[in-house]
């Protein structure tokens, strides 16, 4: 970042909707990655599971700022 930029902050809903679009995106990339022997299908699992994992928590916590 360079001097005098605004750090925006996001709003969890926002994260939330990034955290899914990569989710899928990800579903995508690892398919092509483990049909192609770059990545073994454990590995992609593992990941998209730790990427469902942080939705989730974004998702419980997009609620509660719509309860604020």
């Amino acid at each position: 970042m360079t001097a005098g930029t605004l750090v925006r902050h996001y709003t969890a809903q926002e994260l939330l909707a990034s955290a899914e679009r990569a989710i899928k995106e990800r579903r995508h990339s690892y398919a092509n990655k483990v049909l192609t022997h770059r990545m073994s299908q454990r590995e992609a699992d593992s990941h998209i599971a730790r990427m469902e994992a942080i939705a989730a928590w974004l998702k419980r916590e997009a609620e509660r700022e719509r309860l604020l």
